[in-house]
């Protein structure tokens, strides 16, 4: 699934790419530098870079989501029990040292750990989705970007679509064939259920498709196609081709892998189909579709995790063993 990017990191490979890809956008209200600034005030005061250009409705919705996310993500790290060592959440073990003969994954998560990744993600998205809007529409307000928080219920937009069903198809392939290969389950502490951390999951993947589609398709490749094209003087075909490449790059080298994540191969490959499905002709954009296709194969595959894992539950806090043998898969 590719939910997690790597936050360590994140930030400066996000400035540099801010101050890349503005800089080649359209002509924007309040200028092109202008718009740059309010995108990046976002990351530090949540809601002031909509309301200097003018977005009060986005500024109170988008920007209070992330004051809300923003609040919940400070008090769990604040918590003693938070888990900050991913190698301590996700223990496993490789095919040929387990018991099962299959690969097992042991998941120690509590409370306090679920609400920080699940908040990251919340105010993270919602962060990628502002900078998205910012970029398409050089900071003028439009409801355009409303439109493509919808994206994954657009049925009647994607149904006739090969694009959207074949990974999804596949997505499910993985579902019914996760249990054949692996055993998978969740140690939860302090008050963590099942439920809740399948519902919040729906969501939090439901965003992950939003926010990084607006970036890294509708933002970065968007950019770096019009970089190659208008101000390298390539042509267009190969500009779209080369774009695609690019952005695709960028995307696996922001995923780290840890945990159930996709690792930055994966994500690379990933992103190369979704970049053809964002810009499929030269004379083509399809943004809404990328969404839906990354929305949706995130909440299968993690459903898949979560609905054949084997559950147990307590009120305290979740004990990790001092002693483990664990492998990557």
């Amino acid at each position: 699934m590719l939910r997690k990017i790597n936050l360590k990191r994140f930030p400066l490979i996000l400035i540099y790419l801010l101050l890349l890809v503005y800089p080649f956008s359209s002509l924007q209200a309040i200028g092109k530098w202008g718009c740059l600034s309010s995108g990046l005030l976002e990351m530090f005061v949540p809601g002031l870079g909509y309301a200097i250009s003018g977005q009060w409705d986005k500024a109170a919705i988008i920007g209070g989501g992330k004051w809300i996310a923003s609040n919940h993500l400070y008090n769990s790290y604040n918590s003693k029990d938070i888990q900050l060592n991913t190698d301590e959440i996700y223990q496993f073990t490789d095919t040929d040292q387990s018991k099962s003969g299959l690969a097992e994954t042991k998941v120690y998560l509590n409370k306090e750990t679920w609400k920080a990744q699940f908040y990251s993600n919340v105010y993270s998205n919602l962060l990628l989705t502002t900078w998205g809007d910012m970029y398409q529409h050089g900071c003028k307000s439009n409801i355009e970007t409303y439109g493509y928080m919808l994206a994954p219920l657009r049925v009647d937009h994607f149904y006739d679509k090969w694009s959207f069903w074949i990974p999804i198809a596949f997505a499910g392939y993985l579902y019914n064939e996760l249990p054949k290969y692996s055993k998978i389950e969740y140690h939860l502490g302090n008050g963590l259920k099942r439920d809740e951390l399948k519902r919040e999951s729906f969501m939090m993947y439901y965003g992950v498709g939003l926010g990084e589609e607006m970036f890294f398709r509708g933002t970065v490749q968007d950019a770096i196609f019009y970089l190659y094209k208008d101000s390298f003087g390539f042509s267009g075909e190969f500009s779209r081709h080369l774009s695609v490449f690019s952005a695709s790059a960028v995307f696996g080298a922001a995923h780290n892998g840890s945990g159930f994540t996709a690792n930055p191969a994966t994500a690379f490959v990933f992103g190369l189909y979704l970049g053809y499905v964002y810009h499929p002709s030269l004379a083509e954009f399809d943004l809404t579709t990328a969404i839906a296709i990354h929305s949706w194969w995130d909440i299968i595959v993690s459903f898949a995790v979560l609905n054949n894992a084997e559950y147990f539950e307590g009120d305290q806090a979740v004990s990790v063993p001092l002693l483990n043998i664990a492998f990557q898969f």
